[in-house]
């Protein structure tokens, strides 16, 4: 489940958190594959294959061998009225030194059709944030490979109107923060982080103190929780997953340079309107104040939105997600 951060800039996380090197030889040796599908590009030696939202597109392979995958779902949407961030969508790969189960695996692939589906990131909405889409790489499994599912994260917890509500985190690949408007504490729990094979995620923050939401849950971390009296609660997003070697134009930097990061959780908003950070990796920060929302989640990242100010109908739309393949040449 990874550990719980209220500050998303501490070296020590990133370093529990971080990828190791790449599968040698495209995921432990083989034939040199020959695919098309997505936008390529290569670099240091691999080719990579960008599958992003809304395009639902195939990995069309001619010559076989052995493959490295990420596949990320879409981020859950923040809450609106002192809304909770949302959930970052759950995050899948085989690279060496993932800690999902497929973390150094080898996968085949052979000459054939693979679908790729990208999860859309979840729509802002009038009380709790919209779930993020599923992302799936090879479903429903062809030639007998495993289906590779990322997916989407749970919304943050909100209320239709300025007044009441411990409303819940929705669940997810990573949960949606809870949420608490009242001028009595209470809690609004976090969504849990609910994972198919392979994938990591985390749970949303719970909201246990008036007038705030927490943060939604990250790929590395938890969803800080709105666990303070009166203004002062951490609220932060859950801190997203970094991975070497990937092109500069995808992802987000990080505290390590070297490393581009996916799957931040969204900050919760806090009474009056004082906002809190996204989680590294495109989570969104929570308003400042009317009329913002709250910030989306970056796209092509599966990260959570905002949640939105006092007086805010939404919170901040969810991440796209994105799917990435690449092999050595």
């Amino acid at each position: 489940m990874g550990v719980r951060s209220t500050n998303p800039t501490q070296s020590f996380i990133d370093d529990f958190f971080r990828s190791g090197t790449p599968l040698s030889s495209g995921g432990g040796g083989g034939p040199t594959v020959a695919a098309s599908g997505g936008t390529t590009v290569t670099s240091s030696g691999y080719k990579y294959h960008f599958f992003t939202h809304p395009t639902s597109d195939n990995f069309v392979v001619t010559a076989g061998g052995n493959i490295e995958f990420i596949v990320i779902g879409g981020g859950g949407a923040g809450g609106s009225y002192r809304g909770a961030g949302g959930g970052a969508g759950g995050v899948n790969s085989n690279w060496s030194g993932f800690p999902g189960t497929y973390g150094g695996d080898p996968y085949n692939v052979s000459a054939g059709t693979y679908p790729v589906t990208v999860g859309a990131g979840g729509g802002a909405g009038p009380a709790n944030g919209g779930g993020g889409g599923h992302s799936t790489f090879n479903a429903p499994g062809v030639n007998s490979n495993t289906p590779i599912k990322g997916s989407g994260g749970g919304g943050g917890a909100g209320f239709a109107t300025n007044d009441g509500g411990h409303v819940n985190g929705e669940n997810g690949g990573s949960g949606g923060g809870g949420r608490d408007n009242t001028s009595s504490g209470g809690t609004g729990s976090g969504g849990s982080s609910v994972k198919t094979t392979g994938e990591i995620g985390n749970d949303g923050g719970d909201a246990t103190e008036a007038y705030g939401g927490a943060g939604g849950g990250g790929a590395g971390g938890a969803g800080g929780d709105k666990d303070q009296p009166g203004t002062t609660g951490p609220s932060l997003g859950g801190i997203g997953y970094g991975f070497s070697g990937i092109p500069p134009s995808y992802g987000t930097p990080g505290p390590s340079g070297p490393l581009r990061y996916f799957g931040g959780g969204g900050a919760g908003h806090v009474y009056p309107n004082i906002s809190k950070s996204g989680g590294y990796g495109g989570g969104g920060d929570s308003s400042d104040g009317s009329p913002t929302t709250g910030d989306a989640g970056t796209s092509g990242t599966g990260a959570g939105g905002g949640g939105g100010g006092q007086a805010e109908t939404a919170g901040g739309a969810g991440g796209t997600g994105i799917v990435i393949i690449r092999y050595v040449v």
